[in-house]
């Protein structure tokens, strides 16, 4: 009998012990991952996520062909040598250099403007602090406290939310051993934070400071603190605002953005950013009856919900917002661009504002656009290139308005007419005509009169 005693409590420790072992990691507060360890169950994801350029954003100094700028030509009194890159900022419009000095990144004295190609001198280089002003933003997972964070670049949890619970809850449903007791399905919680709100990419795509409860820490960072992907983006952000830009720097004197980092405000004006709202108060019957099906346009979680869990006109949350025209995981850079399936071009806008190309068209006896159709897309006209990065006007604007070349002569804003490379042979003055003789009832829209910044809702 003892020995039988012996045996059941030898037993129930190892199994405790086992149980105990098994269920490590399952508990307690979320914790990160990095995105390698989301690859295992979405390497298609993870495939097309990293060919775009979140990966790219904050990366150690590997492979030394990563590094473009041109040293040949790099100016003496802003030398410093490619053997001292540790560390590279950027990919597309241009690229920073950073090495580690006593436990904090700094970055060295010059920038390439990829570009224009050219060297810019980095204004007190030697004093900022990258882990104030970009780290939190550049990298995934960033502690405030220590400065240290989870890993370089924008990751999956960057958008997501810290993974460890929910790669927990995926091994106690899927594993033969703990569905034992979970069971497949088992009503876990995946753990995991999924949003359509453009408040994901706002944390980055702004520019402001940090607020915090502590008077001390509000506006010591670059970027926002404590803020978790889709939540409501105020509690932890205080945006810059056009009335402080004394020098012009950021606002064209129409109200649009004319810097980088600056997209969610831009958007915040924008009807897309009230598409659900506008078309709940002002639907017109002229367009039949208002339905849900309303919603496969002016709704973004409609868009993405799943067939059997479509939200309604009086549930539905969200307008047009970042994800309804960017595909966060990359897919369409899995596929040639210039196809139906990639959403390039005029297809992207297609979809939701064909009344605009064919019916309003016909009935105004005109057409939508004078140019050739075949020249331009929706983009060239109503998000002309008038951000700067990379030493010229690189980035499109995310306000979605006409601009007229009559804001050129006014406020210097590049134009609709004249974006890119169209009719650049030609002067401001011949656009402004041109296009009152084909826009004759334009009506002139600033962003500065349109009151406050449109909402993003929240739960």
């Amino acid at each position: 009998m003892k020995k039988l005693i012996r045996f059941l409590i030898v037993t129930i420790v190892i199994l405790g012990a086992v149980i105990l072992y098994m269920h490590r990691g399952f508990g307690g507060e979320s914790r990160y991952v990095t995105s390698q360890e989301c690859r295992s169950c979405h390497e298609r994801h993870y495939d097309g996520w990293k060919l775009t350029l979140h990966p790219k954003m904050f990366r150690p100094a590997g492979d030394p062909g990563e590094i473009v700028g041109d040293f040949d030509i790099l100016p003496a009194e802003l030398s410093f040598k490619k053997e001292d890159v540790e560390y590279i900022v950027g990919n597309k419009w241009e690229q920073v250099y950073a090495k580690m000095v006593d436990g904090e990144y700094y970055q060295l004295p010059a920038k390439w403007y990829i570009t224009t190609k050219r060297w810019v001198p980095i204004k007190k280089h030697d004093k900022v602090k990258m882990s104030l002003k970009c780290n939190g933003c550049h990298t995934t997972g960033f502690n405030p406290e220590t400065f240290e964070f989870a890993e370089f670049g924008i990751g999956c949890e960057a958008c997501h939310g810290p993974g460890s619970r929910h790669i927990s809850s995926r091994k106690k449903t899927s594993g033969e051993v703990c569905a034992w007791c979970h069971g497949k399905g088992g009503g876990e919680e995946m753990d995991i934070i999924t949003s359509v709100s453009s408040t994901v990419c706002g944390q980055c795509h702004n520019r402001g400071t940090n607020k915090d409860q502590a008077e001390e820490a509000a506006g010591k960072f670059n970027f926002p603190l404590g803020f978790i992907p889709g939540d409501d983006l105020d509690k932890s952000f205080a945006p810059m605002k056009k009335e402080s830009d004394k020098k012009g720097k950021y606002w064209w004197g129409n109200g649009i953005s004319k810097n980088r980092h600056q997209e969610y405000m831009d958007w915040q004006k924008s009807k897309h950013s009230k598409a659900l709202k506008l078309m709940q108060e002002e639907y017109s019957e002229e367009r039949g009856k208002k339905d849900d099906r309303c919603l496969r346009c002016h709704s973004a979680d409609y868009r993405f919900a799943p067939p059997d869990d479509k939200p309604t006109l009086e549930t539905a949350r969200y307008g047009v917002t970042c994800v309804s025209c960017h595909d966060p995981h990359g897919f369409d850079r899995l596929v040639p661009r210039h196809t139906a399936l990639s959403g390039y071009g005029t297809e992207k806008c297609g979809g939701c504002h064909i009344d605009s190309m064919t019916f309003k068209t016909a009935e105004k006896e005109r057409p939508h656009y004078p140019c050739p159709p075949t020249k331009v897309s929706c983009a060239d006209c109503h998000m002309p290139y008038i951000v700067t990065s990379g030493g010229a006007f690189s980035i499109r604007s995310h306000a979605f308005k006409i601009i007229n070349p009559a804001d050129t002569v006014k406020f210097g804003t590049p134009n609709t007419c004249q974006n890119g490379s169209c009719h650049q042979d030609r002067t401001v003055e011949w656009a402004a005509r041109e296009f009152k003789k084909s826009y004759p009832l334009f009506k002139e829209v600033s962003l500065l009169e349109e009151g406050p910044f449109g909402e993003d809702p929240v739960p």
